[in-house]
């Protein structure tokens, strides 16, 4: 082995061992800030348990108010049916338009076409 690996070998052993021990600082950092808001969230969790029971029952309630709404019958939409003849035997049509369109083609009853050539 020659002189300058082994000194080569130690910067990056050096410069490793550097970055390591930041590591550690940065985690006892982190360690020590996830302690304070552990400790806060303690301190709140009164208040946090009321909110969330009074959201958990706003919750149902919203809930519950959806599911009478779709439990309850729908406003009814008028049926309408067409009726073919209006009974009165002649065969004309009771639909107003078809009695126009009828009438217009000469096809109403008791009426005869006349075509003359």
């Amino acid at each position: 082995m020659k002189p300058n690996m082994g000194e080569a070998y130690r910067v990056a052993f050096d410069s490793a061992n550097s970055e390591l021990n930041d590591i550690l600082a940065a985690y006892e950092d982190l360690r020590a800030r996830k302690e304070r808001i552990e400790k806060v969230v303690m301190a709140l969790k009164p208040l946090l348990g009321a909110e969330e029971a009074a959201a958990a029952a706003a919750a149902v309630q919203s809930a519950s108010d959806a599911a009478n709404e779709s439990s309850q019958p729908a406003e009814e939409v008028p049926a309408y049916q067409y009726q073919a003849t209006n009974g009165n035997g002649n065969g004309a049509s009771a639909d107003p338009f078809a009695r126009r369109l009828d009438s217009a083609l000469g096809h109403g009853a008791g009426r005869k076409f006349n075509r003359q050539f």
